[in-house]
């Protein structure tokens, strides 16, 4: 599948836009907190592994809905 990103809905647009910022915020996580106890690295860890599978998911499903409207109308650009 290849569709150009200038021809996305912007619902889609917005999806993959959300899943990238998830994937970022779950990488990133490790860098910015430091957790003193293994109660906060269990939590940190948790979050992180969340952000990324919601990534995942998030992801996967704009790819999906790109998939099912290959043309929009030309008022949505």
């Amino acid at each position: 599948m290849c569709v150009p990103y200038r021809q996305l809905s912007s619902k889609i647009r917005r999806l993959i836009a959300l899943g990238n910022l998830c994937l970022v915020v779950g990488l990133l996580l490790w860098s910015f907190v430091h957790p003193a106890g293994q109660i906060e690295r269990n939590w940190v860890h948790t979050a992180s592994g969340f952000l990324i599978g919601l990534s995942i998911a998030i992801n996967l499903f704009a790819l999906i809905g790109a998939r099912r409207c290959r043309a929009i109308a030309p008022e949505e650009l």
